[in-house]
Protein backbone atom coordinates (compact mmCIF):
# COMPACT_ATOMS: atom_id res chain seq x y z
CA UNK A 1 0.00 0.00 0.00
CA UNK A 2 0.66 3.68 0.13
CA UNK A 3 2.66 3.50 3.00
CA UNK A 4 5.24 1.51 1.45
CA UNK A 5 5.54 4.90 -0.94
CA UNK A 6 8.53 5.96 1.17
CA UNK A 7 10.58 3.31 -0.02
CA UNK A 8 9.95 5.65 -3.16
CA UNK A 9 11.81 8.81 -1.91
CA UNK A 10 15.12 6.26 -1.27
CA UNK A 11 15.33 6.72 -5.52
CA UNK A 12 15.35 10.47 -5.39
CA UNK A 13 19.09 10.86 -5.31
CA UNK A 14 21.04 12.77 -8.17
CA UNK A 15 23.84 11.24 -10.14
CA UNK A 16 23.35 7.70 -10.65
CA UNK A 17 22.43 7.25 -7.09
CA UNK A 18 19.26 5.12 -8.37
CA UNK A 19 21.62 2.51 -9.87
CA UNK A 20 22.91 2.40 -6.40
CA UNK A 21 19.77 1.71 -4.47
CA UNK A 22 18.32 -0.34 -8.05
CA UNK A 23 21.41 -3.10 -7.13
CA UNK A 24 21.09 -3.24 -3.63
CA UNK A 25 20.46 -6.84 -2.38
CA UNK A 26 21.95 -7.37 0.72
CA UNK A 27 23.55 -5.15 3.52
CA UNK A 28 26.85 -5.38 5.41
CA UNK A 29 28.94 -2.77 7.26
CA UNK A 30 31.91 -2.84 3.91
CA UNK A 31 29.45 -2.65 1.28
CA UNK A 32 27.45 -0.38 3.33
CA UNK A 33 30.25 2.52 4.42
CA UNK A 34 31.59 2.08 0.71
CA UNK A 35 28.36 3.07 -0.95
CA UNK A 36 27.14 5.85 1.18
CA UNK A 37 30.23 7.49 0.25
CA UNK A 38 29.26 7.59 -3.01
CA UNK A 39 25.92 8.69 -2.44
CA UNK A 40 27.25 11.14 -0.19
CA UNK A 41 29.37 12.34 -2.83
CA UNK A 42 26.64 12.08 -5.10
CA UNK A 43 24.06 14.03 -3.31
CA UNK A 44 26.16 16.92 -2.01
CA UNK A 45 24.72 20.32 -3.06
CA UNK A 46 24.42 23.69 -3.06
CA UNK A 47 22.69 24.13 0.96
CA UNK A 48 21.19 27.91 -1.16
CA UNK A 49 19.66 25.98 -4.27
CA UNK A 50 16.14 27.14 -5.21
CA UNK A 51 13.61 25.02 -5.13
CA UNK A 52 12.74 23.58 -8.94
CA UNK A 53 9.54 25.68 -10.18
CA UNK A 54 8.56 22.03 -11.71
CA UNK A 55 8.36 21.11 -7.76
CA UNK A 56 6.38 23.62 -6.91
CA UNK A 57 3.91 22.53 -9.93
CA UNK A 58 3.93 19.00 -8.55
CA UNK A 59 3.68 19.93 -4.98
CA UNK A 60 0.59 22.60 -6.20
CA UNK A 61 -1.32 19.55 -7.42
CA UNK A 62 -0.28 17.03 -4.91
CA UNK A 63 -1.27 20.07 -1.87
CA UNK A 64 -4.63 20.12 -3.86
CA UNK A 65 -5.29 16.45 -3.71
CA UNK A 66 -4.60 16.19 -0.44
CA UNK A 67 -7.24 19.47 0.41
CA UNK A 68 -9.77 17.72 -1.66
CA UNK A 69 -9.20 14.60 0.24
CA UNK A 70 -9.63 16.24 3.50
CA UNK A 71 -12.77 18.25 3.01
CA UNK A 72 -14.25 14.91 0.95
CA UNK A 73 -14.06 12.74 3.80
CA UNK A 74 -14.77 15.69 6.33
CA UNK A 75 -18.02 16.26 4.72
CA UNK A 76 -19.04 12.31 5.17
CA UNK A 77 -18.39 12.63 8.66
CA UNK A 78 -19.78 15.60 9.50
CA UNK A 79 -22.81 14.12 7.86
CA UNK A 80 -23.34 11.18 9.96
CA UNK A 81 -22.23 12.64 12.68
CA UNK A 82 -25.25 15.73 12.29
CA UNK A 83 -27.90 13.45 10.94
CA UNK A 84 -30.08 10.85 12.83
CA UNK A 85 -31.24 9.15 10.39
CA UNK A 86 -27.63 8.39 8.46
CA UNK A 87 -26.62 6.49 11.88
CA UNK A 88 -27.38 3.23 10.89
CA UNK A 89 -25.73 0.30 11.22
CA UNK A 90 -24.14 0.03 7.66
CA UNK A 91 -22.71 3.48 7.81
CA UNK A 92 -20.01 2.72 10.60
CA UNK A 93 -17.98 1.58 8.09
CA UNK A 94 -18.67 4.46 6.24
CA UNK A 95 -17.26 6.51 8.64
CA UNK A 96 -14.48 4.18 9.57
CA UNK A 97 -13.42 4.25 6.43
CA UNK A 98 -13.58 8.37 6.00
CA UNK A 99 -11.43 8.57 9.30
CA UNK A 100 -8.64 6.28 7.85
CA UNK A 101 -8.96 8.63 4.69
CA UNK A 102 -9.17 12.02 6.47
CA UNK A 103 -5.90 10.79 8.77
CA UNK A 104 -4.35 10.15 5.59
CA UNK A 105 -4.87 13.01 4.16
CA UNK A 106 -3.52 15.11 6.57
CA UNK A 107 -0.70 12.93 8.71
CA UNK A 108 0.44 11.46 5.56
CA UNK A 109 0.03 13.23 2.35
CA UNK A 110 0.98 16.55 3.08
CA UNK A 111 4.66 15.46 4.41
CA UNK A 112 4.50 13.02 1.39
CA UNK A 113 3.95 16.31 -0.71
CA UNK A 114 6.61 17.83 1.58
CA UNK A 115 9.20 15.30 0.31
CA UNK A 116 8.68 15.72 -3.30
CA UNK A 117 8.99 19.89 -3.30
CA UNK A 118 11.99 19.52 -0.77
CA UNK A 119 13.51 16.53 -2.21
CA UNK A 120 14.35 15.83 1.63
CA UNK A 121 12.81 15.17 5.10
CA UNK A 122 12.42 18.73 6.58
CA UNK A 123 10.16 17.81 9.90
CA UNK A 124 11.65 16.28 12.71
CA UNK A 125 13.38 13.40 12.54
CA UNK A 126 11.78 11.26 15.35
CA UNK A 127 8.50 11.57 13.07
CA UNK A 128 9.91 9.86 10.13
CA UNK A 129 9.16 6.21 11.58
CA UNK A 130 5.72 7.64 13.31
CA UNK A 131 4.86 9.02 9.60
CA UNK A 132 5.76 5.38 8.14
CA UNK A 133 4.05 3.67 10.36
CA UNK A 134 0.93 5.56 10.13
CA UNK A 135 1.03 5.42 6.24
CA UNK A 136 1.18 1.37 6.39
CA UNK A 137 -1.53 1.50 9.17
CA UNK A 138 -3.64 4.14 7.57
CA UNK A 139 -3.49 3.08 4.03
CA UNK A 140 -4.17 -0.49 5.25
CA UNK A 141 -7.21 0.22 7.27
CA UNK A 142 -8.80 1.99 4.21
CA UNK A 143 -8.66 -0.96 2.17
CA UNK A 144 -9.90 -3.25 4.14
CA UNK A 145 -12.52 -0.59 5.23
CA UNK A 146 -13.35 -0.66 1.39
CA UNK A 147 -13.54 -4.71 1.61
CA UNK A 148 -15.89 -4.48 4.53
CA UNK A 149 -18.18 -1.98 2.57
CA UNK A 150 -18.21 -4.51 0.24
CA UNK A 151 -18.98 -7.57 2.39
CA UNK A 152 -21.81 -5.51 3.74
CA UNK A 153 -23.44 -4.66 1.07
CA UNK A 154 -23.40 -8.41 -0.17
CA UNK A 155 -25.19 -9.53 2.43
CA UNK A 156 -27.94 -6.49 2.33
CA UNK A 157 -28.04 -7.87 -1.45
CA UNK A 158 -28.39 -11.75 -0.82
CA UNK A 159 -30.24 -12.04 2.68
CA UNK A 160 -31.91 -8.91 2.62
CA UNK A 161 -34.52 -10.06 5.13
CA UNK A 162 -32.32 -11.02 7.22
CA UNK A 163 -29.74 -8.65 7.14
CA UNK A 164 -30.36 -6.48 10.58
CA UNK A 165 -29.67 -10.14 12.05
CA UNK A 166 -26.81 -10.92 10.84
CA UNK A 167 -25.40 -7.10 10.88
CA UNK A 168 -25.04 -5.84 13.94
CA UNK A 169 -23.67 -2.97 15.68
CA UNK A 170 -21.78 -5.32 18.20
CA UNK A 171 -20.76 -7.59 14.98
CA UNK A 172 -20.07 -4.67 13.06
CA UNK A 173 -17.53 -2.77 15.98
CA UNK A 174 -16.33 -6.16 16.09
CA UNK A 175 -15.05 -6.65 12.51
CA UNK A 176 -13.90 -2.92 12.12
CA UNK A 177 -11.96 -3.68 15.54
CA UNK A 178 -10.23 -6.55 13.83
CA UNK A 179 -9.68 -4.29 10.75
CA UNK A 180 -7.75 -1.78 12.29
CA UNK A 181 -6.34 -4.21 14.96
CA UNK A 182 -4.76 -5.87 11.66
CA UNK A 183 -3.59 -2.61 10.21
CA UNK A 184 -1.62 -1.40 13.67
CA UNK A 185 0.23 -5.27 13.56
CA UNK A 186 1.06 -4.40 10.17
CA UNK A 187 2.60 -1.12 10.55
CA UNK A 188 4.11 -0.32 14.11
CA UNK A 189 5.22 -3.36 15.23
CA UNK A 190 7.51 -4.16 12.34
CA UNK A 191 8.81 -0.15 11.59
CA UNK A 192 9.14 0.39 15.25
CA UNK A 193 10.88 -2.92 15.92
CA UNK A 194 12.84 -2.82 12.80
CA UNK A 195 11.59 -6.10 11.46
CA UNK A 196 10.70 -4.66 7.95
CA UNK A 197 14.20 -4.63 7.05
CA UNK A 198 16.62 -5.19 10.22
CA UNK A 199 19.72 -5.06 8.10
CA UNK A 200 18.93 -1.28 6.99
CA UNK A 201 17.93 1.33 10.00
CA UNK A 202 16.97 3.73 7.30
CA UNK A 203 14.03 5.60 9.16
CA UNK A 204 15.91 6.26 12.57
CA UNK A 205 19.00 7.07 10.95
CA UNK A 206 18.08 9.90 7.89
CA UNK A 207 21.64 10.74 6.67
CA UNK A 208 22.31 7.02 6.21
CA UNK A 209 22.85 7.45 2.91
CA UNK A 210 23.61 11.18 2.49
CA UNK A 211 24.38 14.41 4.35
CA UNK A 212 20.72 15.63 3.71
CA UNK A 213 18.38 13.77 5.91
CA UNK A 214 16.21 11.82 3.85
CA UNK A 215 13.06 9.87 5.51
CA UNK A 216 13.24 5.87 3.58
CA UNK A 217 10.96 3.18 4.11
CA UNK A 218 12.95 0.28 2.66
CA UNK A 219 10.99 -3.03 3.15
CA UNK A 220 12.41 -6.45 2.33
CA UNK A 221 10.86 -8.51 0.10
CA UNK A 222 9.83 -10.93 2.98
CA UNK A 223 7.88 -7.74 4.38
CA UNK A 224 6.69 -6.59 1.15
CA UNK A 225 5.23 -10.02 0.11
CA UNK A 226 3.64 -10.65 3.83
CA UNK A 227 1.85 -7.10 3.98
CA UNK A 228 1.00 -6.65 0.13
CA UNK A 229 -1.04 -10.18 0.47
CA UNK A 230 -3.01 -9.48 3.23
CA UNK A 231 -3.48 -5.43 2.71
CA UNK A 232 -3.56 -5.39 -0.76
CA UNK A 233 -4.16 -8.71 -2.82
CA UNK A 234 -6.37 -10.74 -0.55
CA UNK A 235 -9.09 -7.29 -0.56
CA UNK A 236 -8.73 -7.68 -4.18
CA UNK A 237 -10.06 -11.29 -4.40
CA UNK A 238 -12.58 -10.84 -1.85
CA UNK A 239 -13.89 -7.43 -3.93
CA UNK A 240 -13.92 -9.84 -7.57
CA UNK A 241 -15.51 -12.61 -5.59
CA UNK A 242 -18.42 -10.64 -4.18
CA UNK A 243 -19.09 -8.56 -7.25
CA UNK A 244 -19.25 -11.84 -9.08
CA UNK A 245 -21.40 -13.07 -6.84
CA UNK A 246 -23.63 -9.69 -6.39
CA UNK A 247 -23.80 -9.82 -10.23
CA UNK A 248 -25.08 -13.31 -10.20
CA UNK A 249 -27.80 -12.37 -8.04
CA UNK A 250 -28.72 -9.14 -9.31
CA UNK A 251 -29.48 -11.02 -12.77
CA UNK A 252 -31.53 -14.03 -11.00
CA UNK A 253 -33.65 -11.10 -9.10
CA UNK A 254 -34.12 -9.49 -12.73
CA UNK A 255 -35.32 -12.90 -14.55
CA UNK A 256 -37.38 -13.83 -11.41
CA UNK A 257 -39.34 -10.25 -11.78
CA UNK A 258 -39.61 -10.72 -14.99
CA UNK A 259 -41.72 -14.01 -14.82
CA UNK A 260 -43.99 -12.18 -12.52
CA UNK A 261 -44.44 -9.22 -14.48
CA UNK A 262 -45.40 -11.75 -17.52
CA UNK A 263 -48.96 -12.92 -15.80
CA UNK A 264 -49.40 -9.26 -15.17
CA UNK A 265 -49.04 -7.87 -18.05
CA UNK A 266 -51.64 -10.39 -19.70
CA UNK A 267 -54.42 -9.56 -16.82
CA UNK A 268 -54.44 -6.14 -17.06
CA UNK A 269 -53.87 -6.28 -21.01
CA UNK A 270 -51.33 -3.51 -20.97
CA UNK A 271 -47.65 -3.48 -21.53
CA UNK A 272 -45.57 -3.29 -18.55
CA UNK A 273 -41.67 -2.24 -18.59
CA UNK A 274 -39.98 -4.02 -16.33
CA UNK A 275 -36.61 -2.15 -16.63
CA UNK A 276 -38.22 0.18 -14.18
CA UNK A 277 -38.60 -2.54 -11.59
CA UNK A 278 -35.15 -4.56 -12.48
CA UNK A 279 -33.21 -1.01 -12.31
CA UNK A 280 -32.89 -1.00 -8.36
CA UNK A 281 -31.47 -4.64 -8.26
CA UNK A 282 -28.85 -3.83 -11.30
CA UNK A 283 -27.67 -0.22 -10.18
CA UNK A 284 -27.05 -0.95 -6.41
CA UNK A 285 -26.03 -4.88 -7.35
CA UNK A 286 -23.99 -4.15 -10.05
CA UNK A 287 -23.21 -0.87 -10.66
CA UNK A 288 -23.10 0.48 -7.42
CA UNK A 289 -20.69 -2.45 -6.40
CA UNK A 290 -18.73 -2.09 -9.56
CA UNK A 291 -17.60 1.19 -8.95
CA UNK A 292 -16.17 0.26 -5.90
CA UNK A 293 -14.53 -2.48 -7.10
CA UNK A 294 -13.52 -0.50 -10.03
CA UNK A 295 -12.19 1.95 -8.41
CA UNK A 296 -10.24 -0.27 -5.43
CA UNK A 297 -8.93 -2.19 -8.59
CA UNK A 298 -7.27 0.99 -10.92
CA UNK A 299 -5.79 2.81 -7.43
CA UNK A 300 -4.36 -0.11 -5.74
CA UNK A 301 -2.86 -2.16 -8.45
CA UNK A 302 -0.73 -0.61 -10.06
CA UNK A 303 0.97 -0.25 -6.78
CA UNK A 304 0.91 -3.48 -5.93
CA UNK A 305 3.31 -4.85 -8.53
CA UNK A 306 5.13 -1.92 -8.58
CA UNK A 307 6.36 -2.71 -5.18
CA UNK A 308 6.33 -6.51 -5.45
CA UNK A 309 8.57 -5.81 -8.59
CA UNK A 310 10.57 -2.91 -6.69
CA UNK A 311 11.12 -5.38 -3.83
CA UNK A 312 12.77 -8.19 -6.28
CA UNK A 313 14.94 -6.61 -8.48
CA UNK A 314 15.14 -2.55 -6.98
CA UNK A 315 14.63 -1.46 -10.91
CA UNK A 316 11.01 0.37 -11.03
CA UNK A 317 12.24 3.79 -11.81
CA UNK A 318 11.57 6.62 -9.38
CA UNK A 319 9.11 8.57 -11.36
CA UNK A 320 6.67 5.59 -12.03
CA UNK A 321 6.75 4.02 -8.39
CA UNK A 322 6.10 7.54 -7.02
CA UNK A 323 3.02 7.69 -9.54
CA UNK A 324 1.54 4.27 -8.26
CA UNK A 325 1.88 5.38 -4.49
CA UNK A 326 -0.14 9.17 -5.19
CA UNK A 327 -2.76 6.74 -7.58
CA UNK A 328 -3.16 4.69 -4.37
CA UNK A 329 -3.77 7.79 -2.27
CA UNK A 330 -6.09 8.75 -5.06
CA UNK A 331 -8.08 6.54 -3.95
CA UNK A 332 -9.10 7.93 -0.87
CA UNK A 333 -10.15 10.97 -2.95
CA UNK A 334 -12.52 9.04 -4.26
CA UNK A 335 -14.51 6.70 -1.91
CA UNK A 336 -16.19 10.02 -0.44
CA UNK A 337 -17.55 10.72 -3.85
CA UNK A 338 -18.43 6.56 -4.59
CA UNK A 339 -20.14 5.85 -1.00
CA UNK A 340 -22.21 8.66 -0.05
CA UNK A 341 -23.23 9.90 -3.20
CA UNK A 342 -24.29 6.67 -4.77
CA UNK A 343 -27.18 6.77 -1.38
CA UNK A 344 -30.25 8.40 -1.25
CA UNK A 345 -30.01 9.45 2.15
CA UNK A 346 -26.12 11.35 1.71
CA UNK A 347 -27.78 12.92 -1.47
CA UNK A 348 -30.78 14.27 0.49
CA UNK A 349 -28.52 15.37 3.47
CA UNK A 350 -26.05 17.17 1.28
CA UNK A 351 -29.20 18.46 -1.08
CA UNK A 352 -30.80 20.36 2.44
CA UNK A 353 -27.06 21.74 3.45
CA UNK A 354 -26.39 23.09 -0.33
CA UNK A 355 -29.80 24.59 -0.33
CA UNK A 356 -29.28 25.81 3.55
CA UNK A 357 -25.76 27.42 2.26
CA UNK A 358 -26.89 29.10 -0.50
CA UNK A 359 -30.39 30.90 0.29
CA UNK A 360 -30.06 32.14 -3.83
CA UNK A 361 -30.67 28.69 -5.05
CA UNK A 362 -33.52 28.33 -2.43
CA UNK A 363 -35.30 30.57 -3.81
CA UNK A 364 -34.86 30.00 -7.40
CA UNK A 365 -35.88 26.62 -6.82
CA UNK A 366 -38.85 28.08 -5.30
CA UNK A 367 -39.89 30.33 -7.50
CA UNK A 368 -39.47 28.23 -10.46
CA UNK A 369 -42.17 25.66 -8.27
CA UNK A 370 -44.72 28.63 -7.60
CA UNK A 371 -44.30 29.73 -11.04
CA UNK A 372 -45.19 26.09 -12.35
CA UNK A 373 -48.34 26.11 -9.47
CA UNK A 374 -49.98 29.40 -10.80
CA UNK A 375 -49.41 28.19 -14.74
CA UNK A 376 -51.34 25.38 -13.45
CA UNK A 377 -54.19 27.48 -11.38
CA UNK A 378 -54.53 29.22 -14.57
CA UNK A 379 -55.71 26.53 -16.51
CA UNK A 380 -58.24 25.58 -14.44
CA UNK A 381 -59.20 29.04 -13.04
CA UNK A 382 -62.41 29.74 -12.60
CA UNK A 383 -63.19 31.58 -15.92
CA UNK A 384 -62.16 28.70 -17.74
CA UNK A 385 -64.11 26.10 -15.25
CA UNK A 386 -67.62 28.69 -16.61
CA UNK A 387 -66.22 28.46 -19.96
CA UNK A 388 -66.37 24.24 -20.19
CA UNK A 389 -70.10 24.70 -18.36
CA UNK A 390 -71.73 27.62 -20.87
CA UNK A 391 -70.45 24.87 -23.64
CA UNK A 392 -71.69 21.64 -22.43
CA UNK A 393 -74.84 23.51 -21.68
CA UNK A 394 -74.88 24.04 -25.58
CA UNK A 395 -74.60 21.28 -26.39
Amino acid sequence: MSSYSISSNFTNFDNGSDNFLDNVTSYNNETLATLTSLIEKASVGDPNRKVPLSSIAIGFVLFLISFLTIVGNLLVFTAVMLQKKLQTVSNTFIVSLCMADLLLGTVVMIPATLNEIFDQWIMAEEFCVIWAGFDVMLCSASILNVCLISLDRYIAIMSPLRYKVIVTYKRAFLMLGATWGLAITASFLPLSTGIHNPDLPALTNLTIFSKEPKCLFIPNLVYVIIASTVTILLPIVVAFVLYYRVSKEAKRQACFVGVLITPSSMLLGTKIATKHIREPFTRKATITLGIIVGAYVVTWAPFLVANLTEAICRCVPSRFFIATVWLGYCNSLINPIIYPFFMRDFRSVYKDAFLSVCPCVKMFIKGKKDKIFSRDVIKFSPSTKKHCTNTSDKI
